[in-house]
C-alpha cells in the first residue's frame, strides 16, 4: 500500500496536498543524471554546468519540475539543494552541508540522501533562529514546539522555483504564522500553514525516491 493513502492533515482535504515525488516522473537514466547534480552542487557549493551531453537531458528534467536552467546555462537550483545560500541550512550525517529552496526541500533532504539530517533557519517573522533534528524519518528534536511552515500549492504551478520554493517558510509559532500571513496578506486558497510533522511527511512524498 501506497503510505499516501494512509496520509492526513488537521487542517486541510487531503486531496489538496497529495502529490507524486518528484523521482516518480523521471526515468531511471534521467534519476540518475539528477542524483548526479545534486551530489555534485553538495560536494562543490558550486552551480553544475551540464556537458553536451548532458544538455539535452537537462533540459527534459527542467520541463519535467526537476530542476531550473539559470541564464549562463548552469544549475544553481535542484531540488532540493541550492548552490546559492539561502535561509535554510541542511547538515548531512556524511557531515556535509547544503543550502536547501525552501522549508519543505529541508525536511526532504532525508528521503533525497537516506541520511538523519539538522536543520538551521530562522523565523521569517521574528528572526528567531531554527533548529530541527531529524533522525530514522522522523522529527528527533526541534527548537520550539510550535514550529509551522508556510506550504505553497504546488499544484497550481508548472514551475515551482519562480513562484512557489521562496515563499515556503518556517515560523517559530502559529502567532507567527499568523503575523506574517496577515502583514503579507497571504491567499489561504493557495497556501497552507503545516505542523512540523505534517511538513516532513510532504517533504517524504516529495522527494522519497522508492514509494
Amino acid at each position: 500500500m501506497n503510505f499516501r493513502d494512509q496520509v492526513t492533515f488537521r487542517n486541510y482535504d487531503r486531496e489538496r496536498l497529495i502529490i507524486d515525488s518528484v523521482a516518480s516522473k523521471l526515468t531511471a537514466e534521467e534519476n540518475a543524471l539528477r542524483n548526479h547534480i545534486i551530489n555534485a552542487i553538495v560536494d562543490t557549493h558550486r552551480p553544475y554546468a551540464p556537458t553536451a551531453e548532458e544538455q539535452a537531458m537537462v533540459e527534459t528534467l527542467q520541463s519535467k519540475n526537476a530542476l531550473a536552467i539559470a541564464e549562463d546555462g548552469k544549475i544553481y537550483s535542484i531540488y532540493p539543494v541550492s548552490a546559492k545560500e539561502t535561509p535554510h541550512r541542511v547538515t548531512l550525517a556524511d557531515g556535509r552541508t547544503t543550502y536547501v529552496m525552501c522549508a519543505i526541500d529541508a525536511l526532504g533532504c532525508t528521503y533525497t540522501f537516506h541520511q538523519d539530517i539538522v536543520i538551521d533557519s530562522v523565523c521569517s517573522n521574528s528572526g528567531v533562529p531554527i533548529h530541527i533534528e531529524v533522525k530514522d524519518g522522523k522529527i528527533a528534536s526541534a527548537s520550539s514546539d510550535e514550529i509551522r511552515i508556510l506550504h505553497a500549492d504546488l499544484k497550481a504551478s508548472d514551475n515551482w522555483a519562480s513562484c512557489c520554493c521562496c515563499q515556503m517558510l518556517y515560523f517559530n509559532s502559529q502567532a507567527d504564522y499568523d503575523a506574517y500571513a496577515k502583514a503579507h496578506d497571504l491567499c489561504p486558497c493557495c497556501s497552507f500553514c503545516l505542523d512540523l510533522n505534517e511538513g516532513l511527511t510532504v517533504g517524504r512524498m516529495l522527494f522519497s525516491d522508492d514509494e
